[in-house]
């Protein structure tokens, strides 16, 4: 099998394995930190991230400052290293395996010191938060939900006028009644209606399979 000229066909098979397990997306978003994303804000979004990853039911405080130039690239790179550091743990690499595996990618260097360096760091806590998370799927049970529109204020001229929607899946503890979260998320009208559309499209399909 003929190989790209300065590499070794071990090199390759470790780069189709990285490609392999992170999809286009995550590669994408990955690619923007330290790049379309500057410096400064991709040790700031990394850090939100890691906290997304080590806490997905508490309420993450927002920093606005990740999303002020580009909100669409942030969020894609803040799914890209949430699904970077979970895939990571999952497979048990160490802090050298991920830089390796990150180079491989053509990352800024920047971007791939800092990804490292915070998973080598918070190691230990991001297996013990993937042995609390087991194999089974969360059981959702109740919706809360809240407009956020963006208007000019008395101390800002800018101001977008969109309304978007806050959204919080959770379900009940059987033992206290305590209502637990387990996915927030921001999203347009537009995105909304694309979701609740493909619930609709879910739905259809099991009462189908009930029937059939």
């Amino acid at each position: 099998m003929a190989t790209s000229p300065g590499k070794s066909p071990a090199l390759e098979a470790d780069n189709t394995e990285t490609t392999g397990l992170l999809s286009a997306t995550v590669v994408a978003g990955l690619r923007n930190l330290g790049a379309i994303i500057s410096p400064p804000l991709t040790k700031l979004l990394i850090a939100n991230s890691l906290k997304l990853t080590l806490h997905p039911d508490a309420t993450i405080a927002p920093v606005p400052e990740i999303y002020a130039s580009n909100a669409a690239c942030a969020k894609q790179s803040e799914y890209a290293v949430v699904t970077l550091y979970a895939l990571a743990t999952k497979h048990g690499w160490d802090g050298l395996h991920l830089r390796q595996q990150l180079e491989q990618l053509g990352l800024d260097a920047g971007a791939v010191d800092e990804l490292s360096r915070v998973y080598e760091d918070s190691r230990k806590e991001l297996v013990l938060r993937q042995l609390q998370l087991g194999h089974s799927f969360p059981h959702i049970t109740d919706i809360q939900w809240r407009i956020v529109c963006d208007v000019k204020s008395s101390t800002s001229d800018c101001s977008t006028g969109v309304a978007n929607f806050h959204i919080n899946l959770g379900n009940f503890r059987p033992s206290s009644g305590e209502r637990v979260t387990i996915v927030e998320f921001v999203c347009n009208a537009e995105e909304l209606q694309s979701l609740i559309n493909r619930l609709k499209e879910i739905e259809r399909h099991c009462n189908q399979m009930a029937v059939a």
